[in-house]
């Protein structure tokens, strides 16, 4: 196992803001030939310092989901003005590193950065310097998981779908269905419990797999950590918000086959108890997804962001139907949500959510051109004031 960390400056000149509603975009990490290496699925959280760290997969064989990934980043000292060249956190071997999380501890000062070791371990890395060094992996999959959810029992997938595929390792490891986040996703409520959104798989009858989130939590800053409540079936991949009243929503990736594939909707539900018990799930129908991640955070005391692929999986712009991706605003803790405005009106997916100190948002996004079939050709970094969303 070898971890790395070295960097070299570059520059990414952004527009001039204006006193305006305005809008300014750069690309963090570019087409590759071939697309390998393909970096996916970004994290955006801003340092201690105040630096702005993006953390995202680089996937050496290509964009597919299991493979020789690596934790990589870049680092901005001026708010997204310009940007270090790619800095190696982790280079697991050959290894699949994947579903990154970040998280923050104000009392400790503590970056945490959740991942899956092997797409079958729950594991993490830490900060205390804003990013520069990193401890760990520490794995704590028998802490945050429940032994009825291991699938192969410990052992390999004796029955890959197709054993002389190139996709066998793929195939092996993935009938798991662990996951965590990904983004900035881990909370800290005013408790100071830090608590991480996660997913795992069921039986729920017959040999019939679903997909269920849950999470897990520390209450001593990250010298232990407990499993918390499951969140409902057909949830995936998710992101807390803490509300005004102390309770926890989350918004979650829809898994349903019921309503696929065009009228999907991201599902939610509400936490009273710091995330050990969960309420009834519900569609919320303003957020129309192709079943795709979404990003959530607070932009102050009244006001909610949510992002994500605002289309349906089948439209003839794209095969997958991520497209369109759109920021919304919410003035009621997330129980609805403005139509909102696209921060790229053409194929992209994942995305992650920072609010800055000056009060403008900045997010983090995989792209492709128009008429692209992919949706992860690239990832770019957007920063706006709130007035433009509503312009």
């Amino acid at each position: 196992m070898r971890i790395f960390l070295f960097q070299a400056v570059i520059l990414c000149a952004l527009p001039a803001s204006a006193a305006e509603p305005w809008f300014e975009t750069t690309c963090l990490f570019p087409v590759t030939p071939a697309n390998k290496p393909n970096y996916r699925i970004p994290a955006l959280i801003q340092a201690p310092n105040g630096d702005l760290l993006v953390v995202c997969e680089k996937r050496n064989d290509g964009p597919g989901d299991i493979g020789d990934h690596d934790i990589v980043m870049k680092r901005s000292s001026d708010g997204g003005k310009t940007w270090t060249g790619e800095i190696l956190i982790l280079d697991d071997v050959d290894r699949v590193c994947t579903d990154l999380t970040l998280g923050f501890d104000r009392v400790t000062q503590k970056l945490w950065l959740f991942f899956l070791k092997d797409k079958k371990q729950f594991a993490h890395l830490s900060s205390t310097d804003n990013g520069l060094t990193w401890q760990g992996p520490v794995v704590i999959h028998d802490q945050v998981t429940k032994p009825e959810w291991d699938q192969l029992r410990g052992k390999p997938d004796t029955k890959p779908f197709n054993p002389k595929s190139h996709a066998q390792r793929w195939e092996r490891d993935w009938h798991q269905r662990y996951g965590c986040g990904p983004g900035h996703a881990m909370v800290q409520l005013k408790s100071g419990r830090l608590l991480v959104p996660a997913r795992h798989r069921e039986d729920i009858g017959g040999g019939r797999l679903r997909s269920f989130a849950h999470c897990f939590y520390s209450d001593d800053h990250g010298a232990s950590w407990q499993l918390g409540g499951t969140i409902g079936m057909h949830t995936s991949e998710c992101q807390f918000i803490e509300l005004n009243d102390g309770g926890i929503r989350v918004i979650s990736r829809n898994e349903s086959a019921e309503d696929a594939p065009d009228n999907l909707r991201h599902l939610t539900s509400i936490s009273k108890d710091g995330g050990q018990t969960w309420s009834a799930l519900r569609r919320q129908e303003e957020l129309i997804t192709p079943r795709c991640h979404g990003s959530l955070e607070r932009l102050d005391e009244k006001t909610l962001l949510f992002c994500s692929p605002a289309s349906p999986f089948r439209q003839k712009e794209h095969p997958y139907g991520r497209y369109n991706l759109t920021i919304r605003i919410s003035h009621d803790e997330g129980a609805s949500w403005s139509a909102g405005r696209a921060v790229w009106p053409h194929p992209g997916s994942y995305s992650d959510i920072a609010v800055m100190t000056d009060g403008s948002i900045a997010v983090v996004y995989e792209r492709a051109d128009k008429g692209s079939s992919h949706y992860w050709d690239e990832l770019h970094f957007a920063r706006f004031n709130p007035d433009w969303i509503t312009q």
